[in-house]
């Protein structure tokens, strides 16, 4: 019984510290991944703003699937918005043709949407 639940401690442990580890993606003002850099946030797919920013750069040891919407909700809409898979640590222009309000970024190279 208290091997089990070592096991289970240990395993919990090591849980916390690979999500700690977890990629991460900041987006930028400029278009080369430039000028002012906005909030790191982690590649789990959840919603993010992206007003006024022209590129996004993750790092980490993996790629991820970036999606681009022109709202702010990350609701997909049909023909509006993008998607890109930049490799670890690869500065991606954002140019969708049109303005760009949210993204989410996936935590693997499947896009979510």
């Amino acid at each position: 019984m208290h091997f089990n639940a070592f096991f289970a401690s240990l395993a919990l442990a090591v849980t916390f510290a690979l999500s700690a580890n977890a990629d991460t993606i900041v987006a930028f003002s400029g278009s080369s991944c430039d000028g002012s850099a906005g909030n790191t946030v982690q590649c789990d797919g959840s919603c993010h703003q992206f007003g006024g920013r022209h590129s996004v750069r993750t790092s980490g040891g993996s790629s991820h699937c970036i999606t681009f919407f022109e709202n702010t909700s990350c609701s997909f809409v049909e023909g509006q918005g993008g998607t890109a898979i930049p490799g670890p640590g690869a500065c991606q222009n954002v140019n969708t043709g049109a303005g760009v309000g949210s993204f989410l970024c996936a935590p693997s190279t499947i896009c979510e949407v």
